[in-house]
Formats: C-alpha cells, sequence, structure tokens
C-alpha cells in the first residue's frame, strides 16, 4: 500500500486535536462542575466525533475495496462512529451551544 504522507498526517493531527479537546472538556468539568463546562463539552461531542469518522474514512480509501469488506473492521467503524454522531445528539445542537456561548461572550 501506497499511504500519502499528507493524509498520515492529517490523521495524526486530527487524533492530537481530539485528544486535546477531550481533555480540555474533561478538565473544565472536574474543575467547573458540567453546568458551567457546557460550552467545552458541546465542542468536544461535536468536533471529536467528526474528526474520528475523517479518520476512519481516510482508512477506508487508503485500504480500497477492502475497506468496505468484512476483511478489515473499518467498514463497522464507520457505521459505529456515524451512530455515536446521532445518538449523542445531531450537530447541530451542540454548534448551537457554542455559538450561543461564543455570541455572549462577544456580547460582554
Amino acid at each position: 500500500w501506497s499511504v500519502d504522507p499528507f493524509w498520515s498526517y492529517c490523521c495524526l493531527l486530527s487524533t492530537i486535536k481530539a485528544r486535546l479537546l477531550t481533555l480540555v472538556a474533561a478538565n473544565a468539568v472536574d474543575l467547573n462542575g458540567g453546568r458551567k463546562s457546557r460550552q467545552r463539552l458541546a465542542l468536544a461531542k461535536f468536533a471529536v466525533p467528526t474528526l474520528c469518522l475523517a479518520v476512519i474514512d481516510r482508512a477506508i480509501q487508503v485500504h480500497g475495496g477492502a475497506g468496505v469488506s468484512e476483511d478489515f473492521p473499518l467498514a463497522y467503524m464507520y457505521a459505529a462512529s456515524r451512530t455515536l454522531r446521532i445518538a449523542d445528539g445531531p450537530d447541530e445542537v451542540h454548534a448551537r451551544t457554542i455559538a450561543l456561548y461564543e455570541l455572549k461572550r462577544g456580547a460582554k
């Protein structure tokens, strides 16, 4: 397999971003409680599944037809990740929470 180095870099960057967003949200909850950390939680809930899905999608692309077969777990991972995005609440709800927080912060 010939993997484009740019794709590898993008996957690595997405993984680092997802981890950092999760750590920031968890830290905010630990320090301030859940209610005061809604913006950070919404940001993580919006971005992390999207980043995860993008990485899985790139892996499927690299594997070609085998990526959607039962030979690799990628098709299952994609379906499970997409389902999680829906089950956790629509992305629009998380984006709205983030936008409202930012608008309130900007109005001060």
